[in-house]
């Protein structure tokens, strides 16, 4: 054990996991909100032209929201082999981006023009990454798998059944059709019309656009005895589409003056990745995001 660290080798995958640290975090925040201990969320208020209202009376709840996060993931980040120091340190300044990028959608004008805090978010990490790059004492707490899972536990926890109900037989009848027919059109067209000679290729590439992206080229990818190179260029590919789609279909909805809901319902059956998904269906509006998310996670439930 070194620089605060809990080797990996050896144990549980329930502590090792992101995808069960998700449920281990989601579930904690649901249980102190059911216990009372938590009763609401700090936010960014509404602002015209002085920035200052943004955060009248404010400050205090976002740096203990702020802590808060940073302690909790810190923890499950230790022991999955992180530093819990590093991990805090840079949590703390990812978490003031978020909070710029929620004081930019807050502004009146923004606000009513429908730009949301994700693409401000979207924005302000491409400003970063293309211009002074990513530091390096920022990267550990870059772990946006696991923010993202996290979020979708307590978003299921928020919809329940009934708002997957809501969505009526035609919604759920789409969500599940649009699975295993594009997986099919693809495997058949792959082979049949491109030529591409190698079945395991098409098949991955058939699931991660269909799916659910990375997760779903990689879970594939062990059932086919896809070859590495197959998998990184599947990934490569699914990667690059999916920043287009999750930039491009939001502004493109909008522009054919398309129901948000309808939009959301699209996105969440065409964008592979699902934080892609999340963010791209929350640029439409938040009912719009919670069916990209429904629609979304039913696909992934097909898989």
């Amino acid at each position: 054990m070194t620089d605060g660290n809990f080797p990996a080798a050896g144990r549980s995958e329930l502590l090792t996991s992101e995808d069960w640290w998700a449920i281990w975090l989601g579930g904690l925040l649901i249980g102190l909100t059911v216990t009372g201990l938590i009763d609401g969320v700090a936010g960014v208020g509404r602002w015209t032209g002085d920035p200052t209202a943004a955060f009248a009376g404010r400050l205090l709840p976002l740096a203990v929201l702020g802590i808060g996060f940073a302690l909790v993931t810190a923890l499950a980040a230790r022991i999955m082999g992180g530093s819990f120091i590093t991990h805090q340190a840079g949590f703390i300044p990812m978490f003031l981006l978020a909070v710029v990028a929620y004081f930019l959608a807050n502004q009146t004008g923004i606000r009513a023009a429908g730009v949301g805090y994700a693409f401000w978010a979207l924005l302000l990490g491409l400003v970063i990454s293309n211009t002074v790059g990513i530091p390096s004492w920022l990267k550990p707490a870059l772990r946006s798998e696991l923010y993202i899972k996290t979020g979708l536990v307590l978003l299921g926890a928020e919809i329940l059944f009934n708002r997957i109900l809501n969505l009526g037989p035609p919604g759920l009848f789409v969500a599940w059709l649009v699975t295993p027919v594009v997986i099919f059109f693809m495997y058949r067209f792959g082979l049949r019309v491109l030529k591409i000679g190698s079945p395991s290729l098409v098949i991955v590439i058939a699931a991660a656009t269909s799916v659910c992206g990375v997760s779903a080229a990689i879970a594939v990818a062990a059932a086919a005895r896809a070859k590495k190179d197959e998998l990184t260029l599947a990934v490569s590919m699914t990667l690059i589409f999916t920043v287009l789609m999750m930039v491009l279909m939001p502004l493109l909805i909008e522009a054919v003056g398309m129901d948000p809901l309808v939009g959301g319902a699209w996105i969440g059956g065409t964008v592979d990745a699902t934080g892609a998904v999340v963010a791209a269906g929350a640029m439409l509006g938040e009912e719009a995001g919670e069916v990209a998310a429904v629609v979304k996670m039913i696909q992934n439930i097909d898989l």
